[in-house]
């Protein structure tokens, strides 16, 4: 039975845009639905204890505890140092309380591996009906946002799906279509299955570009190459693609100008990034240690970031700041504080430990001699580089401070400590 809540929520990470007040506190559809059913598991854990008294009680694996907790530890001393105590604290219960609490209860209830397909599979159908969202406003005409992306050119529409923003869908899908990649390879001899997935896929790769998300791109198209050099059957193709991709962005005039103005950001987007970071870079140099708090960065970067100007007509094009500094790094650092990024990566440098350590299990960490035949090993490996799809998209944008996002992070985490060989039953 909590299984089947817990697909639910997995489903519906997009809900906690249902909002609405219980006694007079805000909350979301999405909380609501986490804070019941840990409500629920943790008042069955207590009661199976008492009736075994000598049954262990073992919420994460230990070497997760020291991380998580500390994780907490930081997050609720940059709540207290906050500018906005009420503002700072519903950021804490939703991005740092709640993802950790689902991850508990994540990792005590799949424990086979028909639970862990469950959940992946509630995951690729909330990529689904978010991007055929997405892919209907383009069709039927309704929705979506404008979005000036050429100095001095109309404003363009790009494609928000159930979101307010172009980028939120962006953020959400990139993970999730690595994982739907994973899910293509584990699936290719079981031709309906394959078929479904492939076609997600597509229709998520469809709804990005319509939302003209370059970070996602960007971050799916790493995370595919990861799998790609890694996967010993594609791991030829994958470099001969690459090497004609190189020569094709360096013989292509028009491809080499548009991936220069890309990774320079001159182009309207990447000014507007760098005039974003060089505001939030102030603001951490006001408290570099500890930070500006939750919720700091949004309350006090007006008073640190320029306004920007065309530099042709010298038209002013944006005074607006935004909830975070579109890097996820210096969002972690101006939120939490130096202490934050560097626990921060410590988890990361896990996570991939972790990682590699299953997926290599038993190869002697030979590359070269990796048979990914396993199911669990293609899905180890699509964890892995759905984690890098959020790093290299965390370099644009700020794939964590949402309340889906914090719990896909965790979800990601939490699927490999399940998909380690002494957790999870292969049956």
């Amino acid at each position: 039975m909590y299984i089947y809540f817990l697909v639910l929520i997995c489903a519906a990470l997009p809900a906690y845009q249902i909002r609405f007040q219980i006694f007079g506190l805000p909350t979301t559809l999405l909380e609501v639905m986490i804070l019941i059913l840990f409500v629920v598991w943790l008042v069955e854990k207590i009661r199976s204890k008492f009736q075994i008294p000598n049954s262990k009680f073992q919420i994460l694996p230990s070497n997760w505890r020291w991380p998580i907790i500390v994780w907490l530890i930081i997050s609720t001393l940059a709540m207290f140092i906050a500018p906005n105590l009420r503002e700072a604290a519903g950021i804490w219960k939703a991005y740092f309380i709640e993802p950790i609490l689902l991850l508990m209860v994540f990792v005590s209830l799949v424990r086979e591996k028909k639970d862990l397909n469950l959940i992946l599979n509630a995951l690729i159908f909330s990529a689904l009906y978010c991007s055929v969202w997405a892919i209907c406003q383009k069709i039927f005409h309704f929705g979506g946002m404008m979005s000036t992306e050429v100095w001095s050119a109309p404003k363009i529409w790009r494609a928000t799906g159930p979101f307010p923003q172009s980028n939120f869908l962006g953020l959400y899908l990139g993970p999730i279509m690595v994982l739907t990649f994973g899910q293509i390879i584990a699936n290719r001899k079981k031709y309906l299955r394959f078929i479904t997935y492939t076609s997600v896929f597509v229709l998520s790769l469809a709804a990005i570009i319509l939302a003209r998300s370059n970070g996602a791109i960007l971050g799916v198209l790493a995370g595919l190459v990861f799998i790609g050099l890694i996967h010993k059957s594609s791991r030829k193709w994958t470099t001969i693609a690459l090497i004609i991709l190189l020569l094709i962005i360096k013989l292509t005039p028009v491809a080499r100008n548009y991936v220069w103005q890309e990774a320079t950001f001159h182009n309207l987007s990447g000014q507007l990034r760098v005039n974003i970071w060089q505001g939030a870079i102030s603001l951490i140099k006001t408290n570099p240690i500890l930070g500006v708090g939750l919720d700091g960065y949004q309350n006090l970067i007006p008073q640190y970031q320029s306004r920007f100007y065309d530099p042709l007509t010298h038209q002013l094009i944006s005074v607006e700041t935004h909830p975070y500094p579109h890097n996820l790094f210096l969002a972690l650092w101006c939120e939490l504080g130096i202490a934050g990024l560097l626990l921060f990566l410590i988890i990361i440098f896990q996570f991939f430990k972790l990682g590699f350590r299953e997926l290599f299990r038993n190869l002697k960490l030979e590359i070269r001699n990796l048979d990914l035949g396993k199911d669990n090993q293609i899905l180890i490996l699509a964890l892995l580089a759905s984690m890098i799809t959020i790093l290299v998209h965390g370099v644009v944008d700020t794939p964590y401070f949402k309340n889906d996002l914090s719990i896909l992070f965790w979800l990601i985490i939490g699927l490999t400590i399940c998909l380690k060989s002494d957790i999870i039953k292969d049956n």
